[in-house]
């Protein structure tokens, strides 16, 4: 009767329901499943992949933007245009200029770049060290009447004007060392010397970049304009400051949009790539959480 008895209240479905509730098993947690270390490489690599994504296509986007700018004669502003092109020639204001870097000779605009020859993993590679871009208002004229330009917030898109490499043990250019001199990041490091592929010592080998706007140079500039009611005797009552984007080239319209297009392929590819390294490393926890 007993056994009978047991089997009856085991039999019962709300005991069994009960008795289900009451001792519950263990449950798998899928988390323990996720190894951290590849999970947090993983983010990493996405975040970073979908940055650089971003920013090669906000350079594809002013690729296109450059080459949809307006082409418009500077007699023709009257302030209040978005997103013109003008072309001419490049005119100092009140006879303000900038020494280039590596010269001193006089220009409107200028940027450098210095970089190292440097050992890196199982290779070497150019890393730069220091660079910078700095303008003065200048003019665009055309055909006798001039557009102002105040560079300040502009991209500058140049021609490398000189390229000049120190290897090691050589001294620079008394023209490169008045600029090492003169710039603290980018003093002078102790030589070393180079053997073959060999690097002994410090990096020696340097390369020293200059791209410039100089007076009389055929500029091509793409912005928003603005009213300029001070402008002087040969100038319009506009000038252009600011934009998306706002361009100083010294080519065409075309070959200043092939340049931006250029500059993204670098940032696409590098965001492809992590993004797909973000992949790889993020599958087993999607594949656990699923």
């Amino acid at each position: 009767m007993t056994a009978l008895h047991l089997v009856a209240v085991a039999s019962d479905p709300a005991s069994v329901a009960l008795g289900t509730l009451g001792t519950p098993g263990p449950v798998p947690l899928a988390l323990d499943a996720i190894d951290p270390v590849p999970t947090a490489v993983g983010a990493v690599a996405l975040v970073v992949g979908l940055a650089s994504l971003a920013y090669g296509a906000a350079g594809g986007r002013d690729a296109v933007r450059i080459l949809r700018a307006t082409a418009t004669d500077p007699r023709g502003l009257d302030g209040a245009e978005r997103r013109v092109r003008v072309t001419g020639r490049a005119a100092a204001v009140d006879g303000e200029t900038l020494p280039s870097p590596f010269g001193g000779d006089p220009c409107l605009c200028v940027g450098y770049d210095v970089s190292e020859f440097r050992s890196q993993g199982k290779g070497q590679s150019w890393v730069t060290i220091d660079e910078g871009e700095a303008g003065v208002p200048f003019r665009v004229d055309d055909g006798g009447t001039g557009v102002r330009v105040d560079p300040a917030a502009a991209t500058f898109s140049f021609e490398v004007d000189e390229k000049i490499k120190v290897d090691a043990a050589d001294e620079p250019p008394e023209r490169v060392r008045e600029f090492v001199d003169t710039v603290d990041e980018v003093e002078s490091t102790e030589t070393g010397y180079e053997v073959g592929p060999l690097t002994i010592g410090d990096d020696p080998r340097r390369r020293y970049l200059q791209r410039v706007l100089r007076p009389g140079d055929e500029v091509t500039v793409v912005g928003d304009t603005a009213a300029f009611p001070d402008a002087p005797v040969g100038e319009v009552k506009s000038r252009i400051a600011d934009g998306s984007p706002f361009v100083v080239s010294d080519a065409s319209a075309r070959r200043t949009a092939l340049r931006q297009v250029g500059r993204s392929a670098v940032p696409v590819v590098f965001g492809a790539v992590a993004l797909a390294v973000a992949g790889v490393a993020l599958s087993p926890a999607v594949a656990a959480l699923a």
